[in-house]
């Protein structure tokens, strides 16, 4: 594989992504919410700064999945729509040069969109912390970075994976259940797992449901690992080895499910 043509394919990815109008949009759209959480951060004095911090990670996270979704799922399919992919593939580019650079192009694209969101973000907490400076004693910046960046890797995370449901299937609609479904269960399995784990002396579960769980358990990725809303707002530490634990998850998942992306396109036939 060469770096250069995956370079050229994943500038072309970004470019095709800033060309939805929809994504204007919601870019707005996050700044809106911004302007809705300095109205509201009044309503909870007590916790002020708690809601203010948890409410924008939670509508920089709202956002930047939205981008993700309706970008995302027509990934491929508007290449086969538009030809685009043919005119690709003709030239010195193999197949998966093709679906890294689509990769990489999407990555960059949802990670300059966070960035957008999270500039939002800063300035609502740089507001709200002026109008409710007593309240922010113990806010700590670089938890609220951290989780951010922690939700970068969960988003690039699932880049890889709304991907890997493309060279499966060139269905949007597919794409967008499978990869929603996919996200709603990383967030919860790790829950639904040590619960049912708990419940089983009570309730004995059959065979066959306690061995899918235990398989959706490995398999499925762990999103929840991701989301640390509640350490920024309640400024609980995080320790270097817990982000580095968590950045060797998500780049180990994406190597592997990427490497089973190029696998199965290599071997798609085009429509």
């Amino acid at each position: 594989m060469r770096v250069k043509q995956i370079k050229a394919i994943a500038l072309l990815t970004f470019k095709q992504a800033l060309g939805g109008k929809a994504v204007y949009g919601i870019i707005l759209g996050a700044f809106f919410c911004s302007a809705i959480t300095i109205g509201l951060a009044g309503f909870f004095m007590h916790d002020i700064d708690k809601v203010a911090i948890d409410f924008t990670l939670s509508f920089i996270s709202f956002c930047s999945l939205i981008l993700l979704f309706f970008v995302g799922a027509n990934l491929i399919l508007n290449d086969i729509n538009k030809k685009t992919i043919y005119f690709i593939l003709s030239k010195p580019f193999s197949r998966q040069e093709y679906i890294i650079g689509k990769l990489a192009g999407l990555i960059f694209f949802c990670t300059t969109g966070i960035i957008i969101f999270s500039i939002a973000g800063f300035i609502t907490i740089i507001i709200i912390k002026y109008m409710y400076s007593a309240y922010f004693k113990d806010f700590i910046w670089s938890l609220f970075f951290t989780a951010i960046y922690a939700h970068i890797l969960m988003v690039a995370l699932l880049n890889s994976i709304i991907l890997f449901f493309s060279t499966i299937t060139f269905n949007s609609f597919l794409i967008l259940i499978s990869s929603i479904t996919t996200y709603i269960v990383g967030q919860t399995i790790e829950e639904i797992y040590f619960y049912i784990k708990n419940q089983t002396s009570i309730i004995p579960l059959s065979y066959f449901v306690e061995n899918t769980i235990n398989a959706m358990y490995y398999i499925a990725p762990n999103l929840a690992l991701f989301d640390l809303k509640t350490n920024a707002a309640h400024c609980i530490p995080i320790s270097k080895t817990y982000i580095l634990s968590i950045t060797f998850y998500a780049v180990t998942y994406i190597i592997l499910i990427t490497t089973a992306s190029c696998i199965i396109f290599s071997k798609r036939d085009l429509p």
